[in-house]
Parts: C-alpha cells; sequence; structure tokens
C-alpha cells in the first residue's frame, strides 16, 4: 500500500495537486487560526463583562435584602410603644404570666407588620433576663432558656445598637430548625440596653438570589471568611475560591489549583454586609473554537473545496488535452498515414513532461518514417541495414495502449457513484461515533443498518444479496441502545462469506411490531450453528448479565458491541424486558430474532 503511494506521488498529476491543496490548506488554517484568536479575545471580553454584569446584580440583590431587613429593625426600634414595653421589662422584670402575657402581646403587635410578615422569615425580639417574642408562631417550647447560649450575644454589643449581620445557619427559634441569614441589632435607651431585636431571612431565598449567576461558578464568603454560598461541585473546589477570596487577590484570570484549567474570575465585595463574591469561569481557546468553527470552519471548508474542484477540474483538463490529441494521432496511426502525422498539430502544454512526451512522439514518427525509407531503399541490398530498421521501430499500437492506461486512469472512478457513496459513509461514521446521544429510534437505527449493506453492496456487488421488510406505523416511536442491531448484521455477513458453497451471501431481514413491542429477525446462508454454540453463548451472556448486576454501573458505553455486551445493553435499557432467540433455519443458516417490550407499558 505504502509503495503504491509512493508511486502515485511520483506522478506530476498528483505532485501538483497535492502542493496546491497543501498552500491553499495551509493559508486557510492560518486564515482559521487568525480568525480563532480574534474571536478568543473578543469571547473572553464579552465573559467579563457577563460575568462583571452578574457578580454586581447579586451583589446588589444581597445587599438589597439585608437593607430591606436592616429597615425593619430600624423601623421598629423607632416605635416609642415598643421602647416603652421594653423599659418597663428592664425596671420591673418579666413579672407574673398575666403581665408577661400582656407584654408578650404588646411586642408581637409592634412586631407583626405587613412589611416583617411578607419579606421576613421571622422577627424576633430576645432581653437577657429571659423575654423572649416572635412574629412566627412556630417556636420551640421554653425559647427563654436558649437565650444565654446565644453566640452572638457579646458580638452585637460591640457593634453598640449598628447592624450585625449573620451567615447562613440554623434557627434556633423554630421546631423546623431552617438555615436562615439574620440581621440584629442591640436596642439602646440611650445608653442602657433594653434587649435585642433580630430580623430572619430564609437561606432559600438568597439561592434564588445566587442562581443568578449560573451557568458561571460562584462563591461568596463572610467577612470571617466562613462559606456564605457556593455552587461549586466538590469541596476541594470550595476550598480553592475561599483561599483565592481570603488571600484579597483581584485578577483577571487564575490557574486553579483543583483543575488545572484557567478561569476568568472577577471579585466583588460588599461595604455593607463585607460579603465578598467571587465569580468565575472556565476558558479555553478549544471551547470557544468549537463555537467559531462550526460557522466559519465549515463555510470556509465548503468554499476549499468547491474552489479546488473548480481549479483540480479546469487543471486535469488542461493537462489531458494534448494527452487526447496524442492518442488521437496515435489510433490513426499505420504505414499510409505515417508521412501524415508531422502535419497533425498537437496542442501546446504547459507540462514539461507532457511536451516531452509529445517531442518523442515526434521523434519517434521521424525515426519511424526514416527507417521505412531506408528500408524500401536497402531491402534488396543489405539484409542486416532491413533488420536495423525493423529494430529501431516501436509499435505505434504500444503506445496507443500506455496512453489509453494513462487516460483511463483518470477516469477509472465512477464520478457519479462517488458522492453517493462518501455520503452514506459520512454518515455512518457520523451516527456511530457520537456519545452525547447514546439512545436513536428505530428508525434511525433501520437507516443505519440500510446504509451499511448498501456500502456492502457496494464491495461485494452480485455477491451480496438482501431483502428488508420494516414496518413504518411504529419505527419512530421505539427507542433503542444505538447500534444494537450491527453486530448481527455483522456476523450474519461474515459467516456466509466463508461459509456459503454458493459464493454468494443472502441476507433476509425483518423488523415489525407496534407501539408496545417489537421485533428484528434476521436469517442468512451460512453453515448456521454448531451443536452446543447456542447454549454456551446464552451461558455466556448470562454470566456476564450475572456479573453487571453486582456492579455499580456508571453508563452504557456504545464501544465493545459483540453479541454478549450488544444482548446485556439491550436487557438493562430495556430493564430485563428483553429476549434474544438464536436457531438454525430449516433450509440452512443462521436466525437471530431479537424481541423487546417498552417497560412503561
Amino acid at each position: 500500500m505504502i509503495r503504491k503511494i509512493k508511486e502515485r506521488l511520483k506522478e506530476i498529476r498528483v505532485r501538483l495537486v497535492f502542493v496546491y491543496i497543501s498552500i491553499l490548506t495551509a493559508f486557510f488554517v492560518c486564515v482559521l487560526i487568525f480568525i480563532i484568536v480574534e474571536n478568543y479575545q473578543q469571547y473572553k471580553k464579552e465573559e467579563k463583562q457577563s460575568m462583571e454584569y452578574i457578580a454586581r446584580s447579586v451583589n446588589m440583590q444581597l445587599d438589597n435584602s439585608v437593607n430591606h431587613m436592616n429597615f425593619i429593625l430600624l423601623d421598629t426600634i423607632s416605635n416609642q410603644d415598643f421602647i416603652a414595653v421594653l423599659r418597663e421589662i428592664r425596671k420591673e422584670g418579666i413579672g407574673d404570666r398575666m403581665q408577661t402575657y400582656y407584654r408578650w402581646e404588646d411586642i408581637r403587635d409592634c412586631i407583626t407588620t405587613q412589611s416583617s410578615t411578607r419579606m421576613l422569615f421571622r422577627l424576633n425580639v430576645i432581653t437577657e433576663s429571659g423575654f423572649f417574642t416572635s412574629s412566627n408562631v412556630d417556636m420551640v417550647t421554653n425559647p427563654s432558656a436558649k437565650i444565654n447560649n446565644l453566640e452572638w450575644l457579646n458580638q452585637a454589643r460591640t457593634k453598640k445598637g449598628e447592624m450585625l449581620f449573620l451567615g447562613p445557619h440554623r434557627d434556633p427559634w423554630g421546631t423546623e430548625h431552617r438555615t436562615v441569614i439574620s440581621a440584629i441589632r442591640q436596642i439602646r435607651n440611650p445608653i442602657i440596653e433594653l434587649g435585642f431585636i433580630e430580623a430572619q431571612l430564609e437561606y432559600e431565598k438568597v439561592e434564588q438570589i445566587c442562581k443568578l449567576a449560573e451557568p458561571y461558578h460562584i462563591t461568596i464568603i463572610d467577612s470571617g471568611h466562613l462559606l456564605f454560598y457556593t455552587n461549586r461541585e466538590t469541596e476541594e473546589l470550595q476550598r480553592a475560591d475561599i483561599e483565592f477570596l481570603t488571600d484579597n487577590k483581584a485578577m483577571d484570570s487564575r490557574i486553579n489549583p483543583v483543575t488545572g484549567k484557567r478561569e476568568l474570575t472577577y471579585v466583588i465585595e460588599s461595604e455593607l454586609t463585607g460579603l465578598k463574591c467571587i465569580v468565575s469561569q472556565k476558558i479555553s481557546i478549544v471551547d470557544m473554537s468549537i463555537r467559531s468553527f462550526w460557522g466559519i470552519g465549515i463555510i470556509g471548508l465548503i468554499l476549499v473545496v468547491l474552489m479546488s474542484a473548480v481549479i483540480i477540474y479546469l487543471f486535469i483538463k488542461r493537462m489531458m488535452k494534448p494527452l487526447l490529441e496524442l492518442k488521437s494521432v496515435l489510433e490513426n496511426t499505420d504505414l499510409e498515414t505515417l508521412s501524415k502525422n508531422e502535419e497533425y498539430a498537437i496542442t501546446h502544454s504547459d507540462i514539461n513532461e507532457i511536451n516531452s512526451l509529445i517531442r518523442s512522439f515526434q521523434r519517434m514518427n521521424m525515426r519511424i518514417k526514416e527507417s521505412l525509407i531506408r528500408e524500401r531503399n536497402a531491402y534488396q541490398m543489405q539484409m542486416d541495414a532491413r533488420f536495423d530498421a525493423l529494430q529501431a521501430q516501436i509499435n505505434p499500437h504500444f503506445m496507443h495502449n500506455m496512453l489509453n492506461v494513462i487516460v483511463n486512469m483518470t477516469y477509472e472512478n465512477n464520478a457519479q457513484e462517488i458522492p453517493e457513496v462518501c455520503n452514506r459513509l459520512s454518515e455512518n461514521i457520523r451516527y456511530s461515533t457520537s456519545t452525547k446521544k447514546q439512545v436513536a429510534t428505530l428508525r434511525e437505527e433501520v437507516h443505519f443498518v440500510e446504509n451499511y449493506l448498501i456500502l456492502m453492496k457496494r464491495r461485494f456487488e452480485d455477491k451480496l444479496e438482501y431483502t428488508m421488510n420494516v414496518s413504518n406505523d411504529f419505527a419512530d416511536q421505539i427507542l433503542v441502545p444505538k447500534l444494537a442491531l450491527i453486530p448481527f448484521v455483522e456476523n450474519a455477513i461474515y459467516h456466509p462469506y466463508y461459509e456459503s458453497q454458493e459464493g454468494v451471501i443472502r441476507l433476509y431481514i425483518e423488523i415489525g411490531g407496534d407501539i408496545g413491542s417489537w421485533y428484528f429477525r434476521i436469517q442468512d446462508n451460512g453453515n448456521g450453528f454448531e451443536n452446543g454454540q447456542i447454549a454456551a453463548l446464552f451461558e455466556k451472556m448470562n454470566d456476564y448479565l450475572d456479573t453487571l448486576g453486582k456492579t455499580n454501573l456508571a453508563g452504557l458505553e456504545i464501544g465493545g458491541l459483540g453479541i454478549v455486551n450488544t444482548y446485556a445493553r439491550l436487557k438493562l435499557f430495556f430493564k430485563g424486558k428483553a429476549e434474544l432467540e438464536m436457531m438454525n433455519a430449516e433450509t440452512g443458516g443462521a436466525v437471530v430474532i431479537i424481541r423487546g417490550w417498552d417497560s412503561n407499558v
């Protein structure tokens, strides 16, 4: 094969076409690379702007939510009735049960407003003396007992009436212990501590805000460098983001220490809450180029192919014109027309080798003519001179045959059939090499098999005969694992090819059923199954299925499509509702039947 390719490369036509296509392809690749690099830079710029917008939007909405919480706190504290009740509690203590109830009702009336019930999960009022009330009726038994265990009391006191913001934590007051965030203020009058007021917001609302950043990666930490929110999948990635934010790095991009991939980054910090947010996205010229290649690359490739086809056609046509004229002269050459060959004007070629061939023919024609003259003049005088003259002659028909070979090598491929074969082959390669999609309709699978048989027909010609009978009523509604039928078709071709005494491979394929069930039947004209072969195959398949049942399957791969593997894929795909029958036909050959039932029916 390699030797044949080397011989072909010695031909001037192949060399010129190869050089032309190489130069054109190199130019096209350079232009495409330039376009991809430019698009890559533009893509990075647009991604950076989008990330900045997302980060600012998330930061602004979080600040707005905390501002609303803070507004409710200030509005409540500014209520003089509210402050008056807290003064009484501080002065007189909680009091008896009746007094506690009335004060509890007074405080609850002040904090149960339309804004607090609509926007907050709960609004709590706490005093160090053990008084507790909330706008949310869901409360644990004896909440006063939890007051002295609150970790944030001293932090709130150090704020001296300013807002203390707490990140996600479990609500200690409710029975469901939901995850919340809190804004807390110490209530002072003016320097005496009257108690504390806490506004809680459900963490689910925070998550809804942060989900605006999808599909980017986002991580938020609070002022204490504790994780506030992240959509990173693993703890390693989360820790890498937290370390990045903790180090106060402000870079446009970074190499992620976990994945080793370059990422675009944007960092923003809230002045209100101290939350620091990083939005990041993996950036790759390979990923980006996929977007631009299908648009620009395919159009460019089509243009290259069209230009190449036109130029090569014109080149070959121009190159072959003098050869065809020389061929015509040779076909009409005999002893009577030999003297007239000098009168024929053969088109001059730009290719030196062809011009050299034309000149060689002209010199040969002159030598033959001179030899004939010498033969006629010296025939009677010298036999050796006649022999020398005959030896100097080259049979014109020999040159005619050689030129015919050159011409036929140019036209030996049937150009009308090549596109169809290439299209079918390309379609099957594209169908069989795609992993995004591992499932196909029965019609798509049948179409793949039909294309395969057509290509095999091109190869074997009259040595392959097949019949396909397909029901058109349900094939679009049945889903099967991709490439589930082709292994049986390959076996049906392979065995008769080596076993059949007729020298012809005959296949009969039938596909039928309805929406709830379907079957695939294929019969060949080989020698069929040997004794014990069917039982051995089923034993092997059942052992394989038992092995699959004891392992954790991450997915059904399309690779390795033997009969055993294919049967296992069918069983698993149809949740056990698939059967395989193998037998020998009465007329000879093997018969394989696959049956499947929809597991949802």
